[in-house]
């Protein structure tokens, strides 16, 4: 057993990592594509972490994909991976009760501790096509230092498809999410000025998402982004000032995008 403490956020950032390693020997990297909040924590940077995964999946139908999930969850040599990190037992998902179409394949998953927590976490499987740049690099290695991990490398998508992704997100969720902001404010450091010509957002989309980004209060940010961060971390961004700093640089951001389109 590891002596070093992990905290709930660390547990289910090492169980998506090690759950990639466990899937990416029997998927091959051109049939998927990991996206969303974890992408950009392994590959860009991100200091958010994920509760939950989003991976886009391709030619791998229903059936076969579910059997490959359920294969890792509920194998031992899996689940004996993780228990250094203090996570006793994994309870795979009710197969009766997940979605499991033709578009969506959603695996909800319970971490059990050894301090008696119950840790929620979900993988999401996408069929709606690739959209973007995807590309096979190794996990960033300071976070698998972090957790006494090998070297894992994971297909994902690039820099400027997540900035692509995330201000489609911001401009047509249903209900709007202060985390695509805080994300497009991470991306905004790492994204090559120049390459606008590349992304294609239509006007009325980039409108919608600069306009969303001032509907999103302070509280949202603090339940759903702060928390999720590391305790030196969330000492800088818990004030009502950040996340107007935030707003006002992600506002700048799109703008670039805005004028560059005329």
């Amino acid at each position: 057993m590891n002596d070093k403490f992990y905290t709930s956020l660390q547990m289910r950032e090492a169980f998506h990592l090690e759950f990639l390693r466990w899937f990416s020997q029997k998927v091959e990297a051109t049939r998927y594509c990991l996206k969303g909040g974890v992408n950009l924590r392994l590959f860009c940077r991100s200091i958010r972490y994920s509760e939950d995964m989003d991976i886009d999946i391709t030619n791998v139908r229903v059936e076969g994909l579910q059997k490959i999930v359920m294969g890792i969850l509920s194998g031992r040599g899996f689940t004996d991976s993780l228990k250094f990190l203090g996570i006793e037992k994994i309870v795979p998902p009710d197969m009766a009760k997940a979605k499991q179409t033709e578009t969506t394949q959603r695996f909800k998953i319970h971490l059990l501790t050894s301090a008696g927590e119950d840790l929620f976490t979900k993988i999401e499987f996408s069929r709606r096509g690739m959209k973007g740049n995807t590309i096979v690099e190794p996990v960033s290695a300071s976070i698998l230092r972090s957790y006494k991990m090998g070297p894992l490398l994971v297909a994902h998508y690039d820099v400027t498809s997540a900035v692509v992704q995330k201000i489609h997100a911001l401009a047509q969720r249903t209900v709007l999410q202060a985390r695509d902001i805080f994300d497009l404010f991470v991306l905004s450091s790492q994204y090559e000025k120049g390459q606008q010509e590349k992304i294609l957002i239509s006007k009325a989309v980039l409108k919608t998402a600069y306009d969303n980004i001032f509907l999103v209060e302070y509280l949202q940010f603090r339940d759903s982004v702060v928390a999720y961060l590391e305790v030196d971390d969330q000492k800088t961004f818990s004030s009502s000032s950040a996340w107007d700093e935030i707003k006002l640089k992600t506002a700048n951001f799109l703008e670039e995008f805005k004028d560059e389109k005329g």
